[in-house]
C-alpha cells in the first residue's frame, strides 16, 4: 500500500476525494445498519417478532456489539494499514447484511445483525484517523461533518429506498440487493485511496494516548463521551421506532412512510451535520464556550420539538417538528469527533474514536432502541396502540441532560485549548 504523505498541502483536492469516499462507504455502512428500521412491520408478521425482540436486535444486539467490536478493532487501524481494514469490512458486513435474508426466525436474524455490527464498526475509527491525517484543526470538523453526512444520506436511502423494496420485492430481496452492493465499493476503496502518513504530536501537554483510562481523565473528552452517550439513548429510540410509529399511528404503507418520512429526515439530518460542521470551524477558530453553549441550547429545543411532534395527531405537522428535532441533533456530530481526534495523540486517533462509538452507540444508541421497545410492551395495558408514543415521549426528555454535558464541555476547553499535531515528516 502506497503512503501518502502529502506535503505541506493536505487539504488539497485529492484529500476531499478521499473525503467523499469514505462518505460512500458511511453511506453504504448506515444502510445496511439502518434498513430494518423500515422492515419491522414485514419482520414482525413474517417471523413473528415482538416489539421488544425487535428493540433487542436494532437496539443492543447491533449497536452494542459494534460498539464493542469497534475498540479492539481500532486497534489494528492505529498499528496498520486502515485503508486495507476498511475495505475488508466492506466485504465482510455486506455478505452477512445479504445472509439476513436467509433468516428463519429471531436468532438467524440476529446472528446476521451481530455480524454485521463487527463488520462496520471496523468503518469509522479508521476513517476519521484518515481523515485527521490528511487535514488541519480548522478544515478537520468540516472533513468530519462531510463524512458523517453518510449517515443521512444513508439513512434516507434505507428507508426510501428499503420501503420500496420490501413494498415490490419483500424484505429477503431487499437485504440481498443492498447487501450485494458492497463489492463494487470495496474495490474503490482499494484501488483509489491512498494510505496517508500518520501525524506526530507537538507540544508541551501530554495528549491521551490509547487507554481508556487516559482518556477517562481528560474532562472534555470525558463528558463528550457522556454527553454523545445520552443523546445517543434518545436519538437511538426516535431513529429505531419513527418508522413503525409513523406507519401504526397515520396508517402509512412502508413504500409511503419511506419516501415521506425518510426523505424529511434524511434531509434534514444532512443539513444538520453540515451545520455542526461550521459550528466546529467556530470552535477551533473563536471560543468552544461558546460553540458548546449553542449546542446545548440546539439539544434543548431539539427535545420540546420531538415531544411536540409526537403530540399531534396531524402528519404534516408531525414531519416538522420531528425534522427540526432531527436537523438541532445532527449538529453534535462533527464537533464531537473533530474535538476527539484534535484533543488525543495521533497514535491514538482510531482508539479513542472507537471509545467514543461506544458510549455513543454502545451504551446510547442500543439502550434507547431496546429500552423504547421494552417500554412499549410494558406500557400495552395502560396506553393501548399509544404505547409506542408513550414510550418515545419519556425518552425524549434525556436530551436536557446531554445539554448538560456540553455546557460543561465547552467550560473545560476554554480552560485547557487543544494543541495542534504536526503533520509528519
Amino acid at each position: 500500500m502506497k503512503t501518502d504523505t502529502l506535503p505541506g498541502s493536505r487539504t488539497k483536492l485529492y484529500a476531499w476525494y478521499v473525503v467523499a469516499v469514505l462518505m460512500l462507504c458511511q453511506t453504504l455502512g448506515a444502510m445496511d445498519s439502518k434498513v430494518l428500521f423500515i422492515l419491522v412491520e414485514a419482520l414482525k408478521r413474517d417471523l413473528g417478532l415482538s416489539d421488544t425482540q425487535i428493540g433487542l436486535i436494532t437496539g443492543p444486539a447491533f449497536s452494542l456489539t459494534y460498539a464493542i467490536s469497534a475498540i479492539p478493532i481500532s486497534k489494528l487501524s492505529d498499528r496498520g494499514v486502515r485503508v486495507n481494514v476498511i475495505g475488508g469490512a466492506i466485504v465482510f458486513w455486506s455478505a452477512l447484511t445479504a445472509l439476513g435474508g436467509f433468516a428463519l426466525g429471531m436468532k438467524t436474524l440476529l446472528l446476521s445483525r451481530i455480524g454485521v455490527a463487527v463488520g462496520e464498526s471496523a468503518l469509522t475509527p479508521a476513517a476519521h484517523s484518515i481523515i485527521a491525517d490528511y487535514t488541519d484543526k480548522a478544515t478537520r470538523p468540516k472533513a468530519i461533518a462531510t463524512y458523517s453526512l453518510g449517515l443521512a444520506v444513508g439513512t434516507f436511502l434505507a428507508l426510501s429506498l428499503g420501503g420500496f423494496l420490501n413494498d415490490q420485492f419483500g424484505w429477503r430481496t431487499t437485504l440481498f440487493i443492498i447487501g450485494a452492493t458492497g463489492i463494487l465499493l470495496c474495490v474503490l476503496v482499494l484501488t483509489t485511496v491512498r494510505e496517508p502518513a500518520r501525524e506526530q504530536a507537538t507540544g508541551a501537554r501530554e495528549l491521551p494516548k490509547g487507554d481508556i483510562r487516559s482518556l477517562l481523565r481528560n474532562k472534555p473528552i470525558r463528558n463528550l463521551m457522556l454527553g454523545g452517550a445520552v443523546l445517543g439513548l434518545s436519538s437511538g429510540a426516535l431513529g429505531a421506532w419513527a418508522p413503525a410509529y409513523v406507519m401504526r399511528t397515520f396508517d402509512l404503507s412502508a413504500t409511503a412512510t419511506g419516501a415521506s418520512f425518510g426523505a424529511v429526515a434524511g434531509g434534514t439530518a444532512i443539513l444538520g451535520i453540515l451545520g455542526g460542521g461550521f459550528i466546529g470551524g467556530w470552535l477551533a477558530h473563536r471560543g468552544p464556550r461558546s460553540a458548546y453553549n449553542v449546542l446545548a441550547l440546539a439539544f434543548i429545543v431539539a427535545m420540546l420539538a420531538q415531544i411536540g411532534s409526537l403530540l399531534t395527531s396531524n402528519y404534516p405537522l408531525f414531519i416538522v417538528l420531528t425534522a427540526l428535532s432531527i436537523f438541532l441533533v445532527a449538529f453534535y456530530l462533527a464537533p464531537t469527533y473533530s474535538t476527539i481526534q484534535s484533543a488525543v495523540d495521533p497514535s491514538a486517533r482510531s482508539f479513542a474514536a472507537a471509545v467514543t462509538m461506544f458510549s455513543i452507540s454502545g451504551v446510547g444508541m442500543a439502550s434507547g432502541a431496546f429500552v423504547c421497545g421494552l417500554f412499549s410492551d410494558l406500557l400495552q395495558p395502560y396506553y393501548g396502540d399509544d404505547s409506542l408514543r408513550a414510550a418515545l415521549i419519556i425518552l425524549s426528555f434525556f436530551k436536557l441532560w446531554g445539554a448538560v454535558h456540553y455546557i460543561l464541555v465547552g467550560r473545560h476547553l476554554a480552560d485547557v485549548e487543544v494543541p495542534e499535531a504536526a503533520p509528519a515528516g
